[in-house]
């Protein structure tokens, strides 16, 4: 049987295996806004908000940018709890 995958959830049912994750941070900086803009722009954006407020930035290891409606410190909690 195929090996068993760590995620976390990033909220509305939706999750980012714990290994692929680099980095999370606010989204409240031009340079964060601006490597959303560009992968949105490049289809490298996975838009997990469904629709609410972006308030966590998740860049993984495949060069792709998760948005989360989470905040990046609830994100720091559920990805440090065993």
């Amino acid at each position: 049987m195929g090996e068993k995958v760590s995620v976390i959830s990033v909220g509305f049912n939706n999750f980012v295996a714990r290994d692929k994750i680099i980095a999370i941070t606010a989204v409240n900086t031009n340079p964060i806004k601006r490597a959303i803009r560009i992968a949105q722009e490049e289809n490298r954006l996975i838009d997990a908000t469904m629709g609410k407020k972006v308030k966590a930035a998740i860049f993984i290891n495949s060069n792709q940018l998760v948005l989360s409606a989470l905040t990046p410190q609830t994100l720091y909690l559920r990805l440090t709890e065993e």
